[in-house]
């Protein structure tokens, strides 16, 4: 199915990789970046080729890259600076079209409180997402509602009303981009939102069914064509994972909450926020220490989420070492893992065990998830390989992993194992994780871009946002 576009075509464009089996583009092209000289002075030198910006990572082009220039990642929490917007931060709006008048209440400066009651719960659940997700307080209420109106005129009508309060706050009046992924299990949703004015929406989304619960499919494409066009933005909606493999409730669910994140991070652009220490926000230390032994390994493993992105890795598989190090100093947590075992029969039951442990520990260092972004992606390039990751930390362990080796092995390394190794990983720490291979077919530089794209989008994931005042990112409260 073709991408529907509304008036425009967006400056940034999902890249398009097309791996066997898969019908749907995936990746989205940065624009708009920045870049810095510099080494990370960690156990492995990183020297990231292009990485994605809004989660604090830079870029360099070719030019910058030819020209011997390197890149470092920065410290992951964004700070408590004052907003340097000169606009009301919060609006009230009615709407009236097709016979339906919506009144809403749109903040940008609350805790992500949402107040919805539409007649259409499925909708009032999506709002809901957008207030959490993008840390807006919003407030949606039918006010009137005539006789033979239509279920599509509220939807649509509810979308007109959100993009007028938009609108209405002059977020449009801005050059600002941003992007966001957001993975729901087996989806995965990508959002771009240009806030340059002129009013476009390109809609690339399939949902595999007509109805969830009582909600018409179909009505996410309006609901999103009349919020764009009242609120004079452009946006590009992408579906990064075949339809026919996901749930439509993860899809849309994902859509909006893509949306709610892209349009924060557009946000926190306009408002300059720097990142800082997470020492400065965390109010406890978030480290966690696991030893496991069974009759094939012994692993003892060591982390502390707001560390230095210094490791000691000894598995006694070098290219596992390689991999869980670039984790540590791309994240910037610091990292010690010894593990021994059966290596004389293979590497099987020593990486499977590794990534176990290591997820376990993960999962106790980071408590009950209160105050952090929980969401983060990140796209990096080694050599010719660029590889994408998203991740969610969500208590809701999924591994999509989208990658293919020419090679059956590394070295004495086993390829399979890679795949393997992230699977224990998100299994045992409770992480949705997607990992794309977007061009390339270097076997090991896949494995370290990989891994690379790994700890960018952990470091985004897990900093704290002082804005949430310690609740967790989630419309349930709990995760």
């Amino acid at each position: 199915m073709a991408a529907t576009t509304y008036a425009f075509e967006t400056r940034a464009a999902f890249a398009c990789r097309r791996p066997v089996g898969h019908r749907a583009p995936i990746g989205l092209r940065q624009t708009s970046l920045r870049a810095r000289s510099g080494t990370s002075a960690n156990a492995y030198s990183v020297q990231y080729g292009r990485v994605s910006s809004v989660n604090g990572s830079v870029h360099l082009g070719r030019s910058a890259a030819r020209a011997g220039l390197q890149t470092r990642s920065m410290r992951p929490v964004m700070s408590a600076a004052a907003p340097n917007m000169t606009k009301a931060r919060e609006v009230t709006k009615v709407v009236e079209t097709n016979g339906v008048s919506v009144k809403v209440k749109l903040g940008l400066d609350g805790l992500g409180t949402v107040h919805c009651d539409t007649g259409l719960p499925f909708l009032d659940h999506m709002i809901d997402q957008l207030g959490t997700h993008g840390m807006l307080d919003l407030s949606v209420s039918i006010e009137s509602r005539k006789e033979g109106s239509r279920e599509e005129d509220v939807n649509n009508a509810v979308g007109a009303a959100i993009g007028a309060a938009i609108a209405e706050l002059g977020l449009s009046d801005s050059k600002v981009q941003a992007e966001f992924f957001s993975p729901l299990d087996e989806s995965l949703q990508g959002v771009l939102i240009d806030l340059s004015g002129h009013p476009s929406l390109v809609y690339d989304v399939t949902i595999p069914t007509k109805m969830v619960g009582r909600y018409e499919t179909r009505l996410m494409e309006p609901f999103f064509a009349a919020l764009v066009k009242e609120a004079a933005i452009k946006v590009h909606i992408q579906r990064l994972t075949p339809a026919k493999n996901c749930n439509s409730h993860h899809i849309i669910e994902a859509t909006f909450k893509a949306f709610a994140r892209a349009m924060r991070q557009a946000i926190d652009k306009m408002d300059a926020r720097e990142p800082q220490a997470n020492a400065i926000l965390g109010e406890k230390a978030r480290t966690a220490a696991i030893h496991r032994q069974t009759g094939e390994t012994s692993i003892d493993v060591d982390v502390t989420l707001d560390g230095l992105g210094n490791s000691q890795v000894s598995t006694t598989i070098p290219l596992l070492d390689r991999q869980f190090a670039e984790i540590a100093a791309s994240s910037g947590i610091s990292l010690n893992i010894a593990a021994v075992g059966d290596t004389y029969i293979d590497d099987h039951h020593t990486i499977e065990d590794t990534a176990i442990t290591l997820g376990k520990t993960l999962m106790a260092a980071l408590g009950d998830r209160s105050g952090i972004n929980r969401m983060g992606f990140a796209e990096v390039v080694v050599g010719g390989a660029r590889v994408h990751a998203t991740l969610d930390l969500s208590g809701r362990p999924h591994l999509g992993f989208d990658c293919d080796f020419a090679d059956e092995r590394i070295g004495p390394y086993d390829t399979q194992l890679v795949e393997h190794t992230y699977q224990s990983l998100a299994n045992n720490s409770g992480m949705t994780l997607h990992i794309r291979l977007l061009e390339g077919a270097d076997s090991e530089d896949i494995v370290v871009a990989a891994a690379r794209a790994v700890g960018q989008a952990l470091r985004m994931g897990i900093q704290y946002d002082d804005r949430r005042a310690g609740k967790i990112a989630s419309s349930k409260g709990v995760l």
